[in-house]
């Protein structure tokens, strides 16, 4: 966790532990963190958000604040802000989240774990055909329709967006595997082909191939990188990198 994000943390957690102490409760904030605090209690991977999440309602636990106070200041704070297209975690999370996959899989060799790179195929045009507004609608549902083939697998992940066009996946746990994965998003990529077809849009020209029908319509282009062994968060990118490239020139 960088340290401007442990600043914030703390900082809140003093200023918001002072404001209660003339209140009698927050009992009755809305309650829609509790569903999040029972995934962040039981699940053996933390994604960076939810660690974040933690550490701050831990301070607040500290300095006598209940555990579901604490909970509801954090979503007050604004400090578990999401990627407002896709409600992925932001792009700052992308590297922490691979970190600790990294620590987690060398402490235990039982666990496996894959980062997986996503780039949405033709986005500029579809920028180009709907405006930036109605683009965000038709990548915020391709998005989805990734996740959920990803989530559909069973072990632990996580959702990042990191580019204009560009989103990844950590999913960890004894039963990830690379090949499971690969076909889950080749099921996704067709489910959203199927998707922009159905929007009338699988005859959209690409901007940067006007006449390769190849590069017609949208889809995902995906690379899967085990994380295990690398030195650091940058070497399990190249390899993922390197594979989505590949794909590109194709």
């Amino acid at each position: 966790m960088t340290s401007s994000i442990r600043f914030l943390s703390r900082f809140w957690v003093v200023v918001l532990a002072v404001g209660l102490a003339g209140c009698q409760t927050t009992n009755g904030l809305d309650r829609r963190s509790d569903a999040s605090d029972t995934v962040a209690a039981a699940s053996p991977f933390l994604c960076e958000t939810a660690a974040r999440r933690e550490e701050f309602v831990a301070e607040a636990q500290k300095m006598g604040v209940s555990r579901p106070d604490a909970s509801q200041l954090y979503s007050i704070s604004g400090a578990g802000s999401m990627d407002v297209v896709t409600g992925f975690a932001p792009a700052v999370d992308r590297n922490p989240t691979v970190e600790r996959a990294l620590k987690l899989v060398a402490a235990d060799p039982e666990l496996k774990a894959f980062y997986v790179e996503v780039d949405i195929q033709n986005l500029g045009g579809l920028n180009a055909e709907l405006g930036h507004s109605g683009a965000d609608v038709v990548f915020r549902d391709m998005t989805a329709i990734a996740e959920k083939h990803i989530r559909g697998l069973g072990p632990d992940s996580c959702s990042v967006r990191h580019g204009g066009d560009e989103f990844s996946f950590v999913v960890i746990g004894p039963n990830a595997t690379q090949g499971a994965i690969e076909a889950a998003l080749q099921q996704a990529d067709d489910e959203i082909r199927a998707y922009i077809a159905g929007k009338g849009l699988a005859s959209l020209p690409h901007p940067k191939h006007p006449g390769d029908e190849s590069k017609f319509g949208a889809g995902i282009i995906f690379g899967v990188s085990p994380i295990g062994g690398q030195e650091n968060a940058a070497q399990v990118y190249g390899v993922a990198d390197k594979i989505v490239e590949a794909k590109k020139s194709q």
